[in-house]
């Protein structure tokens, strides 16, 4: 490989936007004067080359811009310097021409009309244009030449210092209370002529979302309903304090209540604990009504209530620790595409766990691979005992809530003339309640209802925490997907009114949620999607709408809460399966994926089946897997090309892709758009070899070659028999003499060919004979680290293709890859000189050795021929 060092007179004159005349003198004294300090050679005006850097058509419409670029003045030899007419850097040594006053290119040869695009809009051309003129650099002379320092290494005990930089003064006191406490620079800036009116109507109108929904998702968490309700007043008070999001509504939410159920189910199932009861038929006049008696259903509401909150105590301290580390990155690695599809999935089984209350019928409480093909079986098996007015007030509940929301809260011409959205849901349950307690539907039709709801709030419970051990791994599921599912829409919510959230304070905020909340018989929270855009669409401003709506509920609990003790489980049932409409809507998604990503569509798939098939947690847990896969896939085998150069510039691009762009002959440059690690090493290896050179192949041939010669040479011993005479023995050998010299004087020319100059630091090899690719050129402008294994593949690859003569240079590399070419002592076995700061350098560099190569081993070979052919008898004598 070779290099410039820093007393080669080698230069690079270049431009990248093209200027008027009367501006070059003014623009090349300025150049000058800043070059002067960098100690950068002086521009002569005679010596200005024009260049353009990018054109953002680099296809076929732009050859005839390319063309003016290379208009060169008809006084100046064709092949005058290096004779690099074809490079986008014009390259001259001063020793080897004589500078004229013509410029290589006058500004007004540019470009100047004006392009009209495809959509009609003109594209025009400035005549302002930059001037380079300087070496090429090796990345070693432009370390050395512009003083290039090291990265500085970061300890744990550097981030820590980072993380904790309170010197106890009052001032840093007080940020880290503000830090931690959002709302007070909230309520600092507060507003309240213009902001109370509008949070208090969205905090009213979140409140009459949160009575219906809350007990709905209470029972959807196998808990009795007023959980819930404790669940939407709770939790919300205490974001209030910690929360950075100015809009999304803390509360039940029907994944986490499914998931909560899940768990609840599990903990049952490994106490060993399950209802005891049987049938009692009793004659009420008008007919035998049967009961179903319950001997420990109190035992079992109190174990399923101890468990939701040793659940919810553990999901609490995992988000919290999880945001004293500052770990609030870790929802990156929850796509859009795998929430998506486990929503989706967690949806139809929110949609399972209901259908019994529609029908008014029983069925089995299952959990595990396959739970809902069991709860199916019980299902169907049991249809023939569906009550008949269940089902009715089911399908009126139904109907009417989906009336209400799609034809008049989301009209149109309706939802702008409204102050607030029908209370559909609270209307509903309101309604069913009465009629539950007129009709007595429970008494006469056997409708099952929420039942006795105790006044007030509950009291702290401190002794319920004892089957934490069995439920940490759903706790953490849980805790993940209610995290993922928050900061989604508190991201969203503030992208949209222009404001930032903290996701460590938020991770914070979540966890002292659910720890606090779960004293007080409360289960995990979340954020629910649609009370937050119905928050957001009234025109709720902080989050002080979520005291409006604490004390709405509070309100519930002291007083009204006992006369919903009629309310039909089957209006809860209703209001859920209603609200899952936009979560299967997300199904409609796969198209657009399989159009932008087969790994997005593939990732949305494998997580919304494995999530329905095995089981939630199994299914978030398979999605991550899968999700990261896709990662590791197309890290390990990511995408490679040639590139080659756009005629007239410095631009290198993808050969595949820009119809323009040429390779250079004898050259090959290639580009790994990946870092090069142990897991895609050897693909590296594999896709430069297939598209540049593979010496493997190149043995095969030589090993063919080698072994055809032997076989000519034993045929030529049978056609010629060993002489009699020694004579003849004394002129064969003569002549083998001879033959022998000429070998030897032509492997000595072209040993030659590929000499270098004595003032070069590096020295070639001989040029390649079993192929035309004389250099490889590794673009590593995509390589953002490299470790160990893939600096070895590197080493190899270079030590493989020097067996047979071709050179490899490295381009573009990072500050990162080339310190750990310094740690594995890459530069003791291979040198700085195969580095170069751009594939340019790297291209010009190779052309001026090649040139100085072709023009030396020619006067070799003239030389040494003549030689032989005057000293050689045998030559002399096949000559005559």
């Amino acid at each position: 490989m070779a290099a410039h060092n820093s007393e080669a007179d080698s230069e690079i004159a270049l431009n990248v936007r093209p200027t008027e005349d009367e501006h070059l003198p003014a623009l090349l004294e300025s150049v000058n004067k800043q070059a002067s300090n960098r100690h950068i050679p002086r521009i002569p005006s005679n010596e200005a080359v024009g260049m353009f850097t990018q054109d953002e058509h680099l296809g076929t419409d732009s050859n005839n811009k390319v063309n003016n670029l290379n208009k060169v003045s008809s006084n100046e030899p064709s092949n005058r310097g290096l004779g690099l007419d074809e490079a986008s850097h014009r390259i001259y040594l001063n020793h080897a021409f004589e500078h004229t006053d013509e410029t290589v290119l006058e500004p007004g040869h540019l470009w100047h009309q004006s392009d009209e695009d495809e959509h009609g809009d003109h594209e025009s051309y400035s005549d302002d244009k930059v001037i380079i003129d300087r070496p090429i650099y090796s990345q070693d002379g432009f370390e050395q030449g512009f003083g290039a320092g090291s990265l500085s290494s970061r300890t744990i005990k550097d981030w820590i210092k980072s993380k904790v930089r309170c010197d106890y003064s009052w001032q840093c006191v007080r940020k880290i209370i503000s830090h931690h406490l959002p709302f007070l620079a909230i309520m600092k800036e507060y507003n309240v002529r213009k902001d109370l009116l509008a949070d208090v109507i969205a905090g009213l109108t979140v409140a009459i979302m949160h009575i219906p929904q809350g007990m709905a998702y209470g029972q959807l968490a196998s808990l009795q309903a007023v959980y819930g309700l404790y669940v939407s007043f709770f939790p919300v008070i205490l974001y209030f304090f910690f929360g950075t999001s100015k809009h999304i509504s803390i509360g039940t939410f029907a994944i986490i209540s499914l998931m909560m159920s899940s768990a609840v189910t599990k903990g049952l199932q490994n106490q060993n604990v399950s209802l005891k009861s049987w049938n009692q038929t009793v004659d009420l006049g008008g007919g035998n009504v049967t009961f179903k008696i319950v001997d420990n259903k109190e035992d079992i509401d109190r174990t399923k209530l101890m468990l939701a909150m040793s659940v919810s105590f553990v999901v609490g301290v995992i988000q919290f620790v999880l945001g004293l580390c500052h770990l609030g990155f870790l929802t990156v690695y929850l796509s859009d595409p795998l929430i998506s599809g486990f929503t989706t999935g967690a949806a139809f089984h929110v949609f399972t766990s209901q259908i019994k209350h529609i029908f008014g019928i029983s069925a089995g409480t299952y959990s595990g691979v396959l739970n809902l093909f069991y709860t199916y079986r019980d299902i169907f098996k049991n249809i023939p005992q569906t009550k008949a007015v269940t089902l009715i007030a089911s399908i009126v509940c139904i109907t009417i809530l989906v009336i209400v929301k799609e034809y008049i809260n989301t009209h149109p011409k309706i939802k702008p003339k409204m102050l607030m959205p029908v209370p559909i849901e609270l209307i509903v349950v309101v309604l069913g309640t009465i009629i539950s307690h007129f009709a007595e539907l429970e008494v006469k039709y056997s409708v099952k209802s929420v039942g006795d709801i105790p006044v007030g709030l509950p009291a702290p419970n401190l002794n319920a925490f004892s089957y934490i051990p069995n439920v940490i791994t759903d706790a953490i599921a849980l805790a993940i997907v209610a995290f993922a599912i928050n900061v989604s829409m508190a991201k969203m919510f503030a992208k949209k009114h222009n404001y930032s959230i903290d996701a460590n304070q938020e991770l914070l905020a979540y966890g002292t949620c659910n720890i606090i909340s779960s004293f007080f018989s409360s289960f995990a929270s979340a954020a629910s999607l649609s009370r937050s855009v119905v928050q957001e669409n009234v025109g709720g401003k902080t989050q002080v709408t979520s005291l409006v709506s604490s004390a709405m509920l509070l309100i519930v609990l002291l007083v009204v809460g006992p006369y919903f003790k009629s309310l039909p489980n089957c209006v809860l049932a209703s209001i859920i399966l209603v609200s899952l409409k936009g979560i299967f809507k997300q199904v409609f998604d796969l198209k657009t994926l399989w159009i932008i990503s087969l790994s997005d569509f593939l990732t949305w798939v494998v997580t919304f089946l494995a999530t329905v098939l095995l089981d939630v947690d199994l299914g978030l847990l398979v999605g991550v897997v899968f999700a990261l896969l896709t990662v590791i896939a197309k890290s390990q085998r990511p995408y490679s090309c040639l590139m080659g150069q756009v005629p007239g510039t410095d631009i290198y691009r993808d050969i595949s892709v820009y119809s323009v762009a040429k390779e250079v002959p004898h050259i090959k440059i290639f580009r790994f758009d990946s870092a090069i690690f142990f897991a895609n090493a050897e693909y590296f290896k594999t896709s430069l070899y297939k598209m540049t050179v593979n010496p493997y192949d190149l043995k095969k041939i030589e090993k063919k070659l080698t072994k055809r010669q032997k076989k000519v040479d034993r045929e030529m011993e049978r056609s010629h028999p060993r002489p009699s005479s020694l004579q003849e023995t004394n002129m064969d050998r003569r002549e083998g003499s001879a033959i022998a010299v000429v070998s030897n004087q032509w492997d000595a020319v072209n040993s030659s060919t590929s000499a270098q100059s004595e003032n070069t630091t590096v020295t070639d090899s001989k040029l390649p004979v079993l192929t035309d690719i004389h250099y490889i050129i590794i673009d590593c402008s995509t390589m953002g680290h490299v470790d160990s294994m893939g600096v070895k593949a590197i080493q190899q690859v270079i030590t493989e293709l020097n067996v047979f003569n071709i050179t490899v240079y490295l381009s573009h590399c990072k500050a990162h890859v080339r310190e750990m070419f310094g740690k594995t002592n890459f530069y003791k076995t291979e040198g700085k000189n195969y580095l170069f700061i751009t594939t340019h350098d790297a291209v010009v560099n190779i052309l001026q050795r090649l040139e100085e190569s072709s023009r030396h081993s020619t006067r070799e070979v003239n030389t040494e021929f003549n030689e032989i052919r005057l000293t050689s008898p045998a030559m002399e004598a096949t000559h005559s």
